[in-house]
């Protein structure tokens, strides 16, 4: 599998253990809307993420490589049902611009050919109406709900 994506916006670059601490304050830049994570170093914290998922992404913005803007992941596959979950982060400022849809857009056409996915699945909180109004105009269809979380499925 490839280390590096690049399109006209982004570049999606494979996480690794040397990004640790510009990847940690991508997550506790938020200020614990995720989770409180001031009790594991960035190491560890980066470590973990790794091992949970089958593949994961920093974004970068193709002006500023250097900079983790946000990340993507495939992650919880299952092989039986050739299904796999879809997830990422994106900073705030970069919101509308176009970026987290072409990292969505990579991962899709990444998870059908190296995984032979035929469905992405999303989850996201009933009231994050952003995410929400992101996954539908992408092509995500509700179907579930578990709680406050609501499951969205992608046919690829």
């Amino acid at each position: 599998m490839q280390e590096k994506f690049k399109n006209d916006k982004i570049l999606l670059k494979r996480l690794a253990v040397n990004d640790a601490d510009q990847y940690y304050k991508l997550y506790t830049a938020q200020n614990g809307r995720y989770h409180d994570y001031s009790s594991i170093k960035p190491i560890e914290f980066t470590e973990q993420i790794i091992a949970k998922c089958n593949c994961i992404f920093t974004i970068r913005s193709v002006q500023d490589s250097t900079k983790i803007i946000g990340d993507c992941a495939l992650h919880h596959w299952n092989k039986e049902k050739n299904e796999m979950e879809i997830g990422g982060l994106l900073l705030p400022h970069y919101w509308g611009r176009g970026f987290m849809a072409s990292a969505f857009q990579i991962l899709a056409d990444l998870a059908k050919k190296e995984f032979g996915i035929q469905t992405l699945i999303a989850r996201t909180e009933s009231t994050n109406s952003k995410a929400l109004r992101f996954a539908m105009k992408n092509g995500f269809a509700k179907k579930d709900q578990e709680g406050i979380l609501l499951l969205l499925v992608k046919d690829l």
